[in-house]
């Protein structure tokens, strides 16, 4: 099973507040962008943005580190592993609400990646947080049992026109 690349917590972080700060949304519907705009860059570029791994959550495909870090800034005591996620974001522990105290520099983002941030806020904006929650119950999410770890070929082949291509391509990459 291939369940991700290498998580990047500094992209990690930039992205979540970013997703934040363009949306306005609750925790659960960020945690759903993350993987949305991590699937679309995949399509595209044939990598993740933020190589964190997704669990198939009863509501959908959750990246797993970012999640435990969510719960650390609403008050859990969870591992964080987003470095100074306290300077920048604030999870209200009642509403899941997330506020952006402030903006991490966008450098350690690619322009690709922006560019797949931006689109997923963009859906958001023209479709609504229900067809976001819609996108995070994709076939490999149906294909991973609840609470399981999604297998990153499983995710490349829910891709619609090209996805057994970049499976067989990330296999072939990690299986070296």
């Amino acid at each position: 099973m291939v369940t991700d690349f290498e998580f990047d917590p500094e992209k990690s972080l930039v992205a979540t507040t970013y997703l934040a700060h363009r949306s306005g949304e609750t925790m659960y519907t960020i945690l759903k962008m993350v993987y949305v705009a991590d699937r679309l860059h995949l399509e595209r570029y044939g990598r993740p943005i933020t190589g964190d791994r997704f669990i198939a959550m009863k509501e959908g495909a959750c990246p797993s580190k970012i999640y435990d870090s969510m719960k650390v800034l609403r008050g859990e005591n969870n591992h964080n592993h987003l470095p100074d996620s306290e300077h920048y974001l604030e999870v209200d522990a009642t509403t899941y609400d997330v506020a952006v105290k402030d903006m991490p520099s966008l450098d350690a983002l690619s322009a690709s990646e922006i560019e797949c941030l931006d689109e997923t806020v963009s859906i958001l904006a023209r479709c609504g947080r229900w067809h976001i929650r819609d996108l995070a119950h994709d076939a490999a999410w149906k294909e991973t049992g609840r609470n399981g770890t999604m297998d990153l070929l499983a995710i490349a082949k829910s891709i619609e026109n090209g996805g057994e291509i970049l499976a067989r391509h990330l296999e072939t990459r990690f299986s070296s």
